[in-house]
């Protein structure tokens, strides 16, 4: 059985000791993804300016608002995007769901209206995942460190999530059309799962 890779290693730690220091300060870290605001105000982006890395091609914001997809107790989730090679060219490569606490609850892919991103194929996605990291300056910092280390987590769970919205959308299309199914409404979220962070850890134990 092969060992558990350092990098595989270090973002274990920093996805479990991240929302620890949080919660040892009488924080969380839902309330650190709010960037300083006092209430969560519903679809506003946190930060206001989002946070783009500009060094990792790379952006996320946290907001709120309800679908009848959200899971009950979510507070709210961040987006995750990479950009391309051309202005205002961004892809959206996962939704990461997280409760009060900071516990995160759910992964998803969205319908292509729901950010305006450039639509890439599973395979472009995941060459996105695998090099996937953010970083910034500031309140935000630990929490750019802790989605990093989260998508390390779960690119296999995230891989399979795209894959299966490619098969998702390419089915629907060929029924409604593609420029009609990207602009409907109704589909918001096209593929989701549960996670749990501790059953993670498990597995990775498990393959040490």
């Amino acid at each position: 059985m092969a060992a558990v890779s350092e990098p595989l290693l270090n973002a274990a730690h920093d996805a479990l000791g991240i929302p620890l220091r949080y919660a040892r300060s009488g924080s969380s870290l839902a309330m650190a993804a709010m960037a300083g605001a006092r209430q969560c105000v519903e679809l506003q982006h946190y930060p206001r300016s989002d946070v783009v890395d500009t060094a990792h091609g790379t952006r996320f914001y946290y907001h709120a608002h309800g679908s009848r997809h959200t899971p009950g107790n979510e507070h709210g989730h961040f987006h995750l995007f990479a950009h391309g090679s051309q202005p205002g060219d961004y892809t959206h490569l996962a939704g990461l769901s997280i409760d009060a606490r900071g516990q995160p609850v759910r992964l998803f892919t969205t319908n292509c209206w729901v950010t305006g991103e450039t639509w890439r194929t599973a395979a472009e996605v995941e060459q996105f995942l695998v090099r996937f990291a953010v970083q910034t300056q500031g309140r935000l910092a630990p929490v750019a460190r802790w989605l990093t280390a989260m998508v390390h987590l779960y690119r296999p769970q995230l891989a399979q999530l795209v894959r299966r919205r490619d098969t998702l959308m390419a089915r629907r299309s060929a029924r409604q059309g593609w420029d009609v199914l990207c602009e409907d409404r109704q589909l918001d979220v096209v593929t989701q799962t549960r996670i749990s962070l501790a059953k993670r850890i498990q597995q990775i134990q498990q393959l040490g």
